[in-house]
């Protein structure tokens, strides 16, 4: 995915949500900050007074240094919370639900978020005492282990960190150019102040003074951080999206890792290629129901095709919804079959008629993106006729722009210039190969659906 992708994804979350999320991003920056005074420059500076300095300024040196320390304390002790409280309430608002002040106070791992703050502050510390590289690939290797901790709360604080080092290894590169991507907007949240300012400078005589410059430069300063705060949300809800499109990214790997042979092997099993969890599964409302019910409506769900559709048509969706399976569960086994299909599409081209099925009935443009990933795959290596990867790519952009993903234009121009990028570099080969061939119309229709 694209970082224009996640900027789409932060939006469609934050759609209504706009200034609560604000609000609660200022109030996790006042909850959790740790001060502009540091321990450090403090020591620094006492160690620079001689024996002859003014008792007034060692007294305020003493006051200084123990601001200094309550801010540090303050911001290990309650900053560490509210920020993984912050990954909580992204996530949660990600997941559609209505943003609370009580998200940023998640219950049961407060000496978990300390602990992962303090344990990770020393690991970039002493990376960062190699050089300054280090330390940055560092913080960005342990940026993950927030998000990993509000997902699975009964993870200890060294795994997480592990788990955030493993899944961040490759993409450290791809976070920053998402977090760069925002530098323009950065840029404009400065602008007003930048011009309020000269503008009072140049008026200065005719707004009062010295007293008229002061307000038009607070007004000004209010104006950028008002901006400031709701590119922050708009980078942070990104950011969230981005760590879970890691998180989906490390699942895809793993099951291609697998093998064909052995995808295969389970994909014709009982439960179709879905494995048995650990553990009673929960409903929304944390009571634990039958193991046996979740197994039941698991292999149901798996033997129609993961298709709601299908179970209607069969008649036996009913059946299946009285199993109460929540959401969380039956997404789980919908991106699993998804992550066999698209393990079988490398090998098997008629595993292209269930994706699109999949797809359009879920709306699931990131199945699209991994689809077009495997053609994209079957160009460079040539496994497959160019005419029948024409073919499949034009099929792929038909469902695209059918109007199943008109909430989101950007991902429809994406896939729109991929595949035209795809078309061209087919077009060549063709031309070279079966200049008379009958692969001039579909390449026609790829070319209108383009635009």
């Amino acid at each position: 995915m694209y970082a224009s992708d996640y900027r789409r994804i932060a939006r469609d979350a934050l759609r209504g949500k706009w200034k609560r999320m604000a609000l609660l991003m200022l109030l996790a920056g006042l909850l959790g900050v740790g001060g502009g005074v540091s321990v450090d420059s403090i020591l620094d500076l006492s160690y620079r007074v001689n024996d002859t300095a003014s008792v007034q300024l060692r007294e305020m040196l003493e006051i200084l240094s123990g601001v200094a320390v309550f801010s540090s304390l303050w911001s290990l002790f309650m900053g560490s919370w509210v920020n993984v409280g912050l990954y909580s309430l992204g996530s949660r608002t990600l997941d559609g639900e209505a943003p609370r002040a009580g998200m940023l106070f998640p219950r049961g791992i407060y000496w978990k978020c300390v602990g992962l703050n303090l344990l990770r502050s020393i690991y970039v510390f002493l990376w960062s005492l190699l050089l300054v590289v280090p330390g940055v690939l560092a913080a960005y290797s342990y940026s993950m282990a927030d998000y990993l901790l509000v997902r699975n709360p009964g993870m200890s604080v060294s795994d997480a960190l592990r788990e955030s080092k493993r899944l961040m290894y490759g993409r450290r590169w791809l976070l920053f150019c998402l977090q760069m991507s925002f530098i323009g907007w950065m840029i404009l949240c400065m602008v007003p102040m930048y011009l309020l300012s000269a503008g009072a400078m140049l008026i200065l005589e005719g707004f009062g003074g010295a007293g008229g410059l002061i307000a038009w430069m607070l007004i000004a300063m209010l104006i950028s951080m008002v901006a400031t705060v709701f590119v922050d949300v708009y980078s942070f809800i990104a950011g969230i999206a981005f760590f879970r499109d890691a998180e989906r990214g490390q699942t895809w790997q793993q099951q291609a890792e697998q093998g064909w042979a052995e995808n295969a092997q389970r994909f014709g099993g009982d439960s179709a290629g879905f494995a048995p969890e650990d553990g009673p599964a929960e409903d929304f409302d944390g009571s634990a129901y039958s193991y046996a019910d979740e197994t039941a409506a698991r292999e149901m769900f798996a033997q129609y095709g993961c298709s709601r559709k299908r179970m209607r048509d069969a008649g036996v969706l009913e059946q299946f919804e009285a199993y109460h399976v929540d959401s969380s569960s039956e997404q789980l086994w919908l991106r699993r079959y998804g992550n066999e299909l698209i393990v079988r599409f490398s090998h098997d081209p008629a595993a292209l008629d269930e994706i699109l099925d999949l797809a359009a009935e879920y709306a699931l443009d990131e199945l699209l993106i991994r689809a077009l990933e495997r053609i994209d795959r079957h160009i460079r290596r040539q496994t497959l006729s160019d005419v029948e990867i024409l073919n499949m790519a034009g099929r792929v952009l038909a469902l695209v722009v059918s109007g199943t993903f008109d909430e989101h234009p950007d991902f429809i121009q994406r896939r729109r210039e991929q595949v035209s990028d795809m078309a061209d570099r087919l077009e060549e080969r063709l031309r070279a190969q079966e200049p008379d061939g009958g692969w001039q119309r579909t390449l026609q229709l790829v070319r209108q659906m383009c635009g």
